[in-house]
């Protein structure tokens, strides 16, 4: 496994890391499609291939989340980092405060490694909650402050009320589908040294080659997704046949390679979600190689084609609405 700096903190994270959004959730098929056992044990073979950075929030599975992590880490506390995040409703400064002592109790540990916003909130400054984290670095309850899903203008302005600690992260969505971030958010972040940390790095799997027209998910948050429409699966065909030349060329998989094109940069780390072992072993493969300048060209000129249709997508909502 290859190991980055969080942002300017000395902190050395995994590449890859463990993404936790789908523990405890329904959404996701949590108690139908996995359930405790199966993390439990992808967490074991996280450890065992060096990932040591985890991903959580105070909202993810209202709260499972945290405590399945806790129960994971409860022997493991010194080999990994943990990253949890506040919900937007509770960004005011006491709020902030409270969050963080409840995500404490839940996650069984006295220190976050760090602390996110996971969402702007327009209608609280963020000086009162910057003044709130840095309240909890202060007392020795918080390591590091990141924030989420935040624009470039915002992360410049979190980074300003947040002096004269650093900024270290912003988790934003980031794939080869997903390249948003790329006009200003990432230029800006490797100027500063600031972490970006990608979730929904394999696009809800769409970018594993798991799913087809004849194979459709079966969780309530991909069948509402448009993007998973049999027209739009048909449309990504033709990249995932390039992406699997490639990742044939190098032994590796189509998850491999698309993991891999976002490490690439200095400052990414990648938290593809897991419910199982298989998935932490085939994530853990994406690190200690690298794809070259040619295949790197090839794969974003051929995604760039791929023009998903949004209204496809409806008739798939009705019918996952009215299966759940």
């Amino acid at each position: 496994m290859e190991f980055k700096e969080l942002g300017k903190s000395g902190i050395k994270i995994s590449a890859i890391g463990l993404g936790t959004w789908q523990w405890g959730s329904r959404e996701w098929g949590w108690g139908r499609l996995y359930g405790r056992k199966e993390l439990l044990e992808a967490f074991d073979k996280a450890i065992e291939a060096d990932i040591n950075f985890v991903d959580t929030a105070e909202v993810y599975g209202s709260g499972r989340s945290e405590q399945i992590v806790a129960e994971a880490i409860r022997d493991h506390r010194e080999q990994v980092v943990i990253a949890t995040k506040v919900w937007p409703l509770n960004v005011s400064y006491g709020r902030v405060l409270r969050a963080a002592d409840r995500s404490r109790r839940r996650l069984g540990i006295d220190v976050i490694d760090l602390y996110q916003v996971h969402w702007p909130n327009p209608f609280v400054p963020i000086r009162d909650t910057m003044k709130a984290m840095k309240k909890l670095v202060q007392d020795g309850k918080v390591r590091c402050v990141g924030v989420s899903n935040f624009g470039r203008k915002r992360m410049i302005g979190a980074q300003q009320a947040l002096g004269p600690l650093e900024l270290a992260s912003n988790q934003v969505r980031y794939n080869l589908l997903d390249k948003r971030i790329e006009a200003d958010i990432l230029p800006y972040a490797q100027r500063e040294k600031i972490t970006i940390i990608a979730y929904s790095p394999l696009a809800q799997a769409l970018l594993t080659g798991k799913y087809t027209v004849k194979e459709r998910p079966r969780s309530f948050v991909q069948r509402i997704n448009s993007r998973f429409s049999p027209r739009n699966l048909t449309k990504l065909a033709e990249f995932l046949k390039i992406a699997a030349e490639i990742a044939q060329a190098h032994g590796k998989t189509l998850s491999q390679v698309a993991l891999n094109w976002l490490i690439r940069n200095e400052n990414v780390i990648a938290i593809p979600g897991v419910k199982g072992p298989q998935h932490v072993i085939d994530n853990a493969g994406a690190a200690d190689w690298r794809l070259t300048v040619d295949e790197v060209r090839k794969l974003e000129t051929v995604i760039a084609e791929v023009r998903f249709d949004r209204i496809s997508g409806i008739p798939s909502i009705l019918k996952a609405m009215t299966r759940s």
